[in-house]
């Protein structure tokens, strides 16, 4: 086999295995039979074909009307071959979709098939497909027996013809179920072109094109004694992990960047690698990982040890150095800190320093003026008390959070975070453990404003908390609103959802009716949550509606689903809980709290809100009830 095959042993549309590999082309053989791609739901859909059988592979387009007219003979072709050993797997070529989208097509249009992504186009290139739809078709041993048309249905874009007779995608598979020899192998495809995708630089090299990319993304995480289990620091740290790094930033699972890209608000400090950076890195595992001249390496980046925005005015920690097992589950552990502080404060930036970043994942930070939370540390044993979603407590704010890769940086002139005098500061860590015994001293850096401060920075959300979650479904919708009270300007953005969350959508709707989105999560993951601060605040009107709209599985194919078998999962603090949140930092508009006598009244806006909300929603649980018990026959049941 030639070298440049086995040159890269893992490639992927997200998590595709690459393998010895494709069809009989300029005299190599290559084979499908084990590759992987990327399915909905975080799962993957394997091309195999069953023994003796045959896997037709469809590559489609939602937004070419050739693809979406062929969904009804594709539904024929799949009652026709029903119950034999055929597979039918539609490949979704469109880069700017989620996984909610493609799968809410697939229903729209009647596709019964497998569902898979190729948003890249790598698949559809190492196959040589260049249209959609466009079908390949794959014999049990992974050959390519036919590439092409489904059948003649069009002799041109927007030329339909009156009396199609050709069946090509129908013939090649009973012809490769009866072991024959499929008789036109190949047949021009008609329909829309693949999205194009970002290229590369020609002949990419470590020193020239990769090093910049991993300096600028990858090595403030990965290297040594940081989160990243493997250092990328020097070029043969990375070329022996350049199938990995390759795969990973091509589902874009690194670096941890959560929000679905080309969709909503513009955020700051970005993680999110742009198109022409991931082809880059593809293009140099592919090409074999080449150094190339030292002498264009850059400079190797520079770190901070100590705080990055200068000495704190006040440092706050753990109390103690908190053990973290070698195994086990991970940890999530408040820690409450007195501030002692005599006069009431407001802060305009934050830092955290982990304490041993191998263990701790993620850090957020909470003030609490009721002392509720040092009340329930004493009465756990050992430092701080456990927790999961929360400080499960009410807090008077938050000071936001850490996660890899977060920077800090110093909050808008006239804008702060309140930190009364006397109060508590609530740290809770998230703890994974390593494998090796471990202890940690988190510390967070408060920076106190030097300006005169205006605007008090406070965060508010649409919820659902009567949301609830059957067992054995897949895919249940849950939705939440909140009612702007007030004239505000939004600076961050925070979706917050459990262990069965699959995917998060929250905007803005206004008076007029026009919409503006702010995230999308498509993926999401418990583990990787932060603030997302908007690179421009903006105003909210009185009267918008925060919009929040997400997805949950709580089936037994979830394999981050903490009950089995599944049970029905409502709203709750617990680990086994469920939430449905999205928040919205916000400030009150055109407040100034340096004019005498006026005072920050944006919280008891919002609580006052919050306990109409409650009232009303209690008084129509009452209603139901009552109309339920004097329903006929209501005491016979």
């Amino acid at each position: 086999m030639h070298k440049r095959i086995m040159k890269r042993q893992v490639w992927l549309l997200g998590m595709v295995a690459l393998f010895p590999v494709v069809e009989v082309m300029g005299g190599e053989t290559r084979s499908f039979k084990d590759v992987r791609v990327s399915g909905t739901g975080g799962r993957k859909v394997a091309l195999a074909a069953p023994a003796k059988g045959a896997t037709a592979v469809v590559f489609y387009s939602t937004e070419c009307p050739i693809s979406n007219a062929y969904s009804p003979t594709l539904d024929e072709i799949g009652k026709e071959f029903k119950g034999r050993p055929v597979r039918l797997v539609g490949v979704c070529v469109d880069p700017d979709l989620s996984d909610h989208d493609v799968e809410q097509h697939a229903r729209d249009f009647g596709l019964h098939l497998e569902l898979a992504r190729d948003p890249s186009g790598l698949l559809a290139r190492k196959l040589g497909v260049k249209m959609t739809p466009e079908a390949v078709v794959l014999d049990d041993r992974g050959m390519i027996r036919y590439r092409g048309r489904i059948d003649d249905q069009f002799a041109a874009r927007g030329v339909r013809r009156a009396n199609p007779s050709g069946n090509e995608l129908r013939d090649s598979l009973a012809a490769v179920l009866a072991g024959k020899e499929v008789a036109v192998p190949h047949a021009e495809a008609v329909g829309c072109p693949l999205p194009e995708t970002a290229s590369a630089p020609a002949d990419p090299t470590y020193s020239k094109d990769v090093a910049p990319i991993l300096n600028a993304n990858c090595v403030e995480c990965h290297r040594r004694g940081q989160v990243g289990p493997f250092a990328l620091e020097s070029y043969d740290q990375a070329r022996k992990r350049a199938s990995d790094i390759a795969t990973v930033v091509e589902g874009r699972s690194m670096p941890p960047w959560k929000p679905a890209p080309h969709f909503g608000t513009a955020f700051r400090d970005s993680r999110a690698l742009s198109e022409s950076m991931i082809a880059t890195l593809v293009a140099w595992a592919d090409s074999g990982a080449p150094e190339g001249d030292r002498s264009q390496l850059p400079a190797p980046p520079t770190f901070s040890s100590d705080w990055a925005l200068g000495t704190p005015d006040l440092v706050i920690d753990l109390g103690v150095d908190f053990p973290v097992a070698a195994g086990g589950d991970d940890v999530y552990r408040c820690f409450v800190a007195p501030t002692n502080l005599p006069d009431d404060v407001f802060i305009s930036a934050i830092d955290y320093r982990p304490g041993n970043r191998k263990v701790v994942h993620h850090v957020l930070a909470y003030v609490d003026v009721s002392g509720k939370a040092r009340e329930r540390d004493l009465a756990e044993p050992g430092p701080g008390y456990a927790c999961f979603a929360g400080p499960g407590e009410p807090i008077h704010g938050d000071l936001g959070g850490w996660a890899p890769g977060m920077r800090p940086s110093f909050l808008p002139d006239g804008v702060g975070r309140s930190l009364p005098k006397k109060s508590d500061v609530i740290i809770q860590v998230h703890y994974h453990p390593s494998g090796k015994a471990e202890t940690d001293r988190t510390q967070v850096g408060l920076y106190f404003a030097k300006k005169p401060i205006k605007q008090t920075l406070h965060w508010n959300a649409a919820l659902n908390t009567q949301m609830r979650l059957p067992p054995g479904k897949a895919n249940i919708e849950i939705k939440a609103e909140w009612e702007i009270p007030v004239d505000l300007v939004a600076y961050a953005v925070t979706p917050h959802m459990h262990l069965l969350g699959r995917d998060m959508t929250m905007s803005l709707q206004f008076p007029d009716g026009k919409v503006k989105d702010l995230i999308k999560i498509d993926d999401w993951d418990f583990n990787w949550q932060q603030a997302y601060y908007f690179e421009r605040p903006f105003d909210v009107p009185k009267g918008s509606r925060l919009l929040v709209e997400s997805h949950y599985d709580n089936s037994a194919s979830n394999p981050r689903n903490p009950n089995h078998p599944p049970k029905l999962v409502g709203w709750g603090e617990a680990t086994n809980d469920e939430m449905c949140i999205g928040f919205l930092a916000v400030t009150r508009k055109g407040q100034d709290l340096t004019r005498p006598g006026e005072k920050d009244d944006l919280a008891a806006i919002f609580r006052k809100q919050m306990e109409e909300r409650r009232a009303e929603l209690e008084k129509r649980i009452r209603a139901a009830r009552e109309k339920s018990a004097a329903a006929p026959d209501a005491g016979k049941r």
